[in-house]
């Protein structure tokens, strides 16, 4: 008896946190069967990850310091759970202090042009249209370049009667090594992102303003990881080396009861170029009977790249809740494309690049979604 409470208080010591602070653990698994299906290629149907939404786990830490401030980890990673994963991405590591002035955070970063996907139903979806067509060359948004930025730094204003502002400044945008190693005679040589946002939340109405810019390494090595990652089109590195890209982004919400509506706009322009892409998009979420239908369509203007290189896309899509976590969905979606690009598809852009110019596809998805 002795050896086993000897043994019990070992476990209690070993298991119990060695300061007090708060920890949640939390995720989502999302599945779905989807048959996908375009011009001119072999359709077919496969169980994929976050039809709904990406599949994730990750874990909060808080603890209060006293006078007001309070001490806090995010650690949250990507999971597919339609496959064998090897070690999974991280979506954020975070580490932040927070008082009465706001919040203060730095590490691998879910930006304020993440936060702005909030205007978007279907965000971080395979049935996503804006999500499809915001990943070609767009910062702001879930599939946005800036959604997430390494290096970071941030700070968040304390709310005040519904407003709040959020700055981002990512230190090394192309998670390389700054400007260590550059001759001190040489360009400084590394990739940096800003971005800034107004957000105001009153009762049923929600709107954002949020800007982002990025400036690509100065030479081709360094900037082959950010020139890909954060420019327009699909011209060479050489041309995208050192460049300059803007982009702002205006959001809105408001809930009817009978049916929230959302829309969004976005330009992105290059100081290499003297035309602008834009892309919008429009949302409609009611509530029928024991679910919900969701309505979205979002359209591009691509003038910068080459000519005849726009997109669109829509989605319908039923939401059953069958608990507070657990939702069946059942959906539709299309992307159709010009005839001077193949970039775009359903899925996240699952065929891009796979199908004829011009070609347009469909999803067809009945999936479900269990968070934790």
């Amino acid at each position: 008896m002795q050896k086993k409470i000897i043994v019990l208080a070992l476990a209690a010591a070993f298991s119990a946190p060695a300061f007090a602070a708060d920890t949640t653990v939390y995720g989502v698994a999302d599945a779905v069967v989807a048959n996908v299906q375009a011009s001119g290629t072999k359709s077919d149907t496969l169980v994929m990850s976050g039809g709904l939404g990406g599949s994730r786990l990750g874990v909060k830490v808080s603890e209060d310091l006293g006078d007001g401030l309070k001490a806090s980890i995010n650690l949250e990673y990507a999971l597919d759970v339609a496959i064998s994963d090897s070690l999974p991405a991280a979506r954020q590591e975070m580490l932040a202090l927070s008082g009465g002035f706001g919040t203060v955070a730095a590490g691998y970063l879910q930006t304020t042009g993440y936060d702005f996907s909030r205007f978007d139903p279907t965000s971080g979806s395979l049935v996503s249209p804006l999500h499809n067509i915001t990943g070609k060359s767009f910062m702001i948004g879930n599939n946005g370049s800036l959604k997430r930025a390494s290096r970071a730094l941030a700070y968040v204003t304390p709310d005040m009667g519904g407003l709040t502002v959020a700055l981002n400044y990512s230190t090394d945008a192309a998670s390389a090594t700054g400007n260590l190693g550059v001759a001190d005679t040489s360009v400084a040589d590394k990739s940096t992102a800003y971005l800034a946002s107004v957000n105001y939340v009153a009762g049923p109405f929600a709107a954002a303003l949020v800007h982002a810019n990025h400036t690509a390494a100065s030479t081709a090595a360094v900037a082959a990881v950010a020139a890909s990652t954060y420019s327009l089109g699909s011209a060479a590195v050489a041309a995208k080396v050192g460049a300059k890209t803007s982009e702002t982004a205006i959001g809105a919400s408001y809930d009817l009861e009978v049916v929230k509506l959302s829309a969004t706009y976005q330009t992105n322009k290059v100081d290499t170029n003297s035309d602008s892409d834009t892309v919008m998009s429009i949302s409609a979420v009611a509530p029928v009977g024991p679910g919900k239908v969701v309505v979205s369509y979002a359209k591009s203007t691509m003038t910068s790249t080459a000519a005849e290189d726009n997109a669109s896309g829509m989605t319908a899509a039923w939401l059953q809740g069958l608990n507070k976590t657990t939702t069946f969905y059942a959906a539709y979606t299309s992307m159709s494309q010009d005839s001077g690009t193949k970039t775009y598809s359903v899925a996240n852009n699952a065929l891009s690049g796979k199908v004829a110019n011009g070609t347009g596809s469909s999803m067809i998805a009945l999936g479900l979604s269990k968070k934790f």
